[in-house]
């Protein structure tokens, strides 16, 4: 569907290009490999002898990795490549209806209310990093599950990150949104306090452009996806990551990136992609579980009576 989109509107080779000669993507394959294979090649000692066939263990494991671990490196490629697309293929936005169902329910600009009554130093900082530690959660915890060998738990996270972004990515197609901080540039002529020019959140900002992705919040749902199954397979670190997650949440509409709509839309986009998840592995591990079992032969009756 993607390379379609890229053909139709004809911004397949500069899309490319940009995903070639954006480095982050390649240094953080790069960077994992590396982890990798060092860390089997490491193991190997213990059962090989030699350096090949330590080579030879390390370069099985990291291709086995790279396998299990390409829908999420997909995502992050499909999302790069959208981020160029969307502004192409949806110049006119819809941030209007967004704010007046937040108007409708809420009587006001979340965000503004929020900048308003809470905003200092501090909540600015605090806030940065629960925003910014979406981008460190999920591959923290799937890398924890995968090298645990809890294949099942990483696996159903995996396959809950993959529709999460799926749907997400249709939700920027179908509903294009600059988000507030883009849209309602009037209503926000204040910098939020101790956010000068160069900080964090200016360089998120600059690399986010005038992407549309802000319905729904992926960053919403995306931690919930990870809070989900982090209370069924990891209680421990759920306790630990909730406090971070709920201060995401918020900081959201702090940072004047979603309205209160997008949160709500990330809310029943990881409820979908969690139901989905358990509906389509349960299904597959049925099925495989059936055909590991081998077939019962029927003696036809003649047997019988023969025997």
């Amino acid at each position: 569907m993607l390379v379609v989109l890229m053909v139709y509107t004809g911004e397949g080779y500069s899309t490319l290009l940009g995903l070639v000669s954006d480095v982050r993507f390649p240094a953080i394959v790069a960077g994992m490999c590396a982890v990798v294979y060092a860390r089997a090649f490491w193991r190997a000692r213990l059962d090989t002898v030699g350096y090949r066939a330590r080579a030879n263990a390390g370069w099985r494991t990291l291709g086995r990795t790279l396998r299990e671990f390409s829908p999420l490196f997909a995502c992050m490629a499909i999302y790069e490549a959208l981020h160029d697309l969307t502004p192409v293929l949806r110049p006119d936005v819809v941030d209007r209806h967004l704010v007046a169902i937040d108007h409708a329910v809420f009587g006001t600009d979340v965000g503004r209310w929020l900048n308003d009554h809470l905003g200092s130093p501090t909540m600015t900082s605090i806030m940065t990093y629960c925003y910014v530690s979406y981008a460190f959660a999920p591959p923290i915890y799937a890398g924890l599950q995968y090298f645990r060998g809890k294949m099942d738990a990483f696996r159903d996270f995996s396959l809950a990150i993959a529709i999460t972004a799926f749907i997400g990515y249709c939700g920027y197609l179908l509903v294009p949104a600059v988000g507030p901080y883009i849209f309602q540039a009037h209503l926000y002529p204040d910098p939020l306090p101790d956010w000068g020019h160069g900080g964090l959140l200016n360089t998120l900002n600059k690399m986010k452009g005038s992407a549309r992705d802000a319905f729904p919040s992926l960053h919403t749902a995306m931690t919930t996806v990870v809070l989900g199954l982090m209370w069924r397979d990891a209680r421990r670190l759920f306790w630990t990551y909730l406090p971070v997650a709920l201060g995401l949440y918020l900081s959201t509409m702090y940072l004047r990136v979603h309205y209160a709509v997008d949160v709500a839309a990330g809310f029943a986009t990881a409820a979908l992609a969690l139901f989905l998840t358990n509906r389509i592995n349960t299904w597959w591990h049925d099925r495989r579980a059936a055909a590991d079992v081998p077939a019962q032969r029927v003696v036809p009756e003649r047997e019988k009576a023969s025997a």
